[in-house]
């Protein structure tokens, strides 16, 4: 009985063992039939082709817009252009020594005297700032006896250029004609805080050096600042203009100080 039961035992053991050994190679086929590749696909499908990008070597910089336009040299561009403050295009960089300044508005200005008779006299105006200023100092002097006279104030630059052109024909080159006159666009007579002044008693020396022997300029060298006002081209002074005792502006006020800022700085 037991030896039967033995071998029962192994028939069945050894049964199993083969079904698992089925199983195992099975599957090992399946394995290995999805592993390999697809003669058939392979055969019938074209690989994709990749897209290439290809990099500039050239470096890319941002342009700024830009109109040409024609001369008769060679072509200029806005971008370059320096802005234009005034009713002409006028350069921003000092010229000869004389500083830009921007034209004021024409009625905004003060008559603060006359000059000269007849066909020749002429009404001198000022900003309202500089021409309460002024006033008051030419009756400071006029109590000690000086008569301080207003003989330029505020200049256009088409009368700006006048003076100048003619200073030119006088002299014979611009080089000389700025050492007395501010090209067109850099006098400080544009803002309507600049004057020129004479003394009233010594009409021939208006507008000259024999100008700074005379009373009125001793007062103003005196008194000049109280009222707000500065020489504007003293001797040597650093823009290299020719000493002018007869010109001077007013710098009372903030607005004022600020417009000629720079050439007190210097």
């Amino acid at each position: 009985m037991r030896r039967n039961n033995k071998n029962s035992y192994l028939l069945r053991m050894m049964g199993i063992a083969t079904v698992v050994s089925f199983i195992i190679v099975v599957s090992g086929a399946i394995l290995i039939r999805l592993s390999s590749p697809n003669p058939a696909v392979q055969a019938t499908t074209n690989p994709p082709t990749p897209s290439v990008v290809t990099s500039n070597s050239q470096p890319i910089s941002p342009q700024l817009p830009s109109v040409s336009i024609t001369t008769n040299s060679q072509p200029i561009t806005i971008d370059k252009l320096s802005p234009v403050n005034n009713q002409r295009s006028l350069s921003n960089e000092p010229s000869y020594g004389h500083l830009s300044y921007a034209q004021a508005d024409a009625n905004q200005m003060i008559i603060v005297g006359s000059y000269a008779t007849g066909t020749e006299q002429r009404f001198e105006g000022l900003h309202p700032e500089a021409a309460q200023a002024l006033m008051k100092m030419i009756y400071a002097a006029r109590e000690e006896g000086v008569w301080i006279i207003p003989v330029s104030g505020f200049r256009t630059i088409e009368q700006q250029q006048k003076l100048f052109d003619n200073q030119i024909k006088r002299l014979g080159s611009v080089e000389k004609a700025a050492k007395i006159s501010a090209p067109p666009g850099h006098s400080e007579h544009h803002t309507g805080f600049a004057v020129d002044v004479a003394d009233g008693k010594l009409p021939k020396q208006d507008l000259t050096l024999a100008f700074a022997k005379t009373e009125a300029y001793r007062w103003l060298t005196v008194h000049a600042s109280q009222f707000g006002f500065e020489l504007s081209f003293p001797a040597n002074n650093p823009q290299g203009v020719s000493f002018e005792p007869w010109h001077w502006r007013y710098v009372g006020s903030a607005n004022a100080a600020a417009l000629f800022a720079n050439a007190r700085n210097r």
